[in-house]
């Protein structure tokens, strides 16, 4: 089965393909605030790089949060803006669950992916060595965030991933390496061969509100009167 995979919930935006759970070739771009200039040119890399042309594709895949609001409506737009004109399935992969998929099989701990959410707060989530979610998806204030893990996790032993996972401390189990600091949109599309796309809807996965107030202007000229 061949899938074409896209993260882009966070600064890295990335695209790869996957073929019967094998990368064949990827591509990524670290440009700020750049993800819809950069991701067309990225899928046209990948592609020549694996040898297919787009009518090749099983299946789309896209990462789907937490993260960047901005971010996440770029990758979701493109990935089923190709879904449909191809009319090929498209599966939402979390991008939490994605980091945590890279985790080597032997690793019996659980696998905690960690991202740096801003706000003086953390994305947290927690899987099994079987990929099942322990904890879900949640954000969580990063000043107390080591203890409330313990606490969420039962004294479960874990390991971490992920860049944010340096914001708790030195002390704590971590596995670092370069596709898993942030979410990578190989393990998105290697998840996604494992899935059912039905059930695993391309929705944004926010976890919080945007955090936005909206600013309180006077009343508009241009508004009738009342009667």
């Amino acid at each position: 089965m061949r899938i074409l995979g896209f993260e882009t919930s966070t600064r890295r935006g990335s695209v790869s393909a996957v073929e019967d759970g094998r990368v064949l070739a990827s591509a990524e771009h670290e440009v700020e605030n750049a993800h819809a200039e950069q991701l067309i040119g990225l899928v046209e890399r990948v592609l020549a790089e694996a040898g297919w042309t787009k009518s090749s594709l099983d299946r789309l895949a896209v990462g789907i949060g937490p993260g960047s609001f901005t971010g996440l409506r770029v990758g979701i737009a493109l990935a089923q803006g190709i879904a449909l004109g191809l009319d090929r399935p498209l599966a939402g992969i979390g991008s939490l669950r994605a980091m945590a998929r890279g985790v080597p099989a032997e690793e019996p701990r659980l696998r905690v992916p960690v991202l740096d959410a801003r706000r003086n707060e953390l994305f947290v989530a927690a899987y099994g060595a079987d990929h099942a979610a322990v904890l879900a998806p949640l954000a969580i204030p990063r000043a107390t965030a080591q203890e409330e893990l313990a606490s969420l996790l039962r004294g479960q032993a874990f390991v971490l991933v992920g860049d944010g996972s340096s914001l708790l401390g030195a002390d704590l189990p971590r596995i670092q390496r370069a596709d898993l600091d942030l979410p990578h949109a190989s393990w998105v599309a290697v998840l996604a061969g494992e899935v059912d796309p039905a059930a695993a809807v391309a929705e944004p996965e926010y976890v919080r509100g945007p955090g936005a107030t909206l600013p309180n202007l006077p009343p508009s000229p241009l508004d009738s009167p009342k009667s």
